[in-house]
């Protein structure tokens, strides 16, 4: 196990210096490069735009560590704000939002209400790969996020309309690669990928190692204030992805020296 994760760490942190190299080139040449004809300059953020999709990757990547189960592995443990996690994890998302055309509402509980003992990181990562996922399929439709307190810890909602998944792919949603069969493909680039397919499963990973979980279900919210009339997947306008952050007790684990 320990093996495994030194593994995906090592390939991870070298691959990533290496892109971050060349990405660091194509910057230099589209920002100082005043003479770029139009052609060099297409080509260049084209190359721009695949280096940032592949740190995403490799972002996936590293955290499917996350798809094991393994109680030693040490978490940052402090205390966290629900809301704050949700709305950090939209920012993070603004740009790949604005190219789509989604808008991201928010509703709920304030900052502050909604609170829990957890990782902040890890749990803002789990709510931006749900929270990603549902961006990737809206395009030019909203997405919906509410924040609310439960006995089992805050709860973070998340809705879209881009219309329903079919059953048997919805079983599988959560599953390493399952959520490949719910995302349109891009009109311009088919085979291009946005994710490895493990996003939503990672965020499962880390939601149960908080002692909370992700639930995914069809929707037939629509709109502000709408309810839902029938949870039937032909009725469905969308899906809704229930991530309960749960919380953990512990401290921070110590700095290697």
């Amino acid at each position: 196990m320990w093996m495994n994760d030194e593994f995906f760490a090592r390939v991870g942190h070298d691959l990533r210096g290496e892109l971050a190299t060349m990405l660091a080139g194509v910057h230099y040449l589209l920002r100082y490069q005043k003479d770029l004809g139009a052609a060099p300059r297409d080509m260049l953020e084209r190359v721009r735009g695949a280096g940032e999709r592949l740190k995403r990757l490799l972002d996936e990547f590293d955290n499917s560590i996350w798809l094991r189960a393994d109680a030693s592995r040490p978490m940052a443990i402090a205390r966290c704000d629900a809301a704050e996690l949700a709305r950090r994890a939209a920012a993070h998302l603004e740009g790949a939002a604005a190219a789509r055309g989604v808008g991201i509402a928010f509703d709920g509980e304030p900052e502050g209400v909604a609170t829990l003992e957890g990782d902040p990181e890890l749990l803002r990562v789990a709510l931006e790969y749900v929270l990603g996922f549902a961006v990737l399929r809206s395009r030019d439709r909203p997405v919906r996020v509410r924040v609310a307190s439960a006995d089992a810890g805050p709860v973070v909602t998340i809705i879209d309309e881009a219309g329903p998944v079919p059953p048997e792919p919805l079983a599988r949603l959560l599953e390493p690669f399952g959520e490949r069969a719910a995302i349109p493909a891009d009109p311009v680039a088919p085979r291009r990928r946005e994710r490895l397919g493990l996003g939503l499963a990672i965020a499962r990973g880390i939601l149960d190692a908080h002692g909370g979980g992700l639930t995914v279900e069809p929707s037939s919210e629509r709109g502000e204030g709408g309810s839902s009339e029938s949870s039937a997947t032909d009725a469905a306008t969308g899906l809704r992805f229930t991530c309960t952050l749960g919380g953990v007790e512990g401290n921070a684990p110590p700095e290697l020296a």
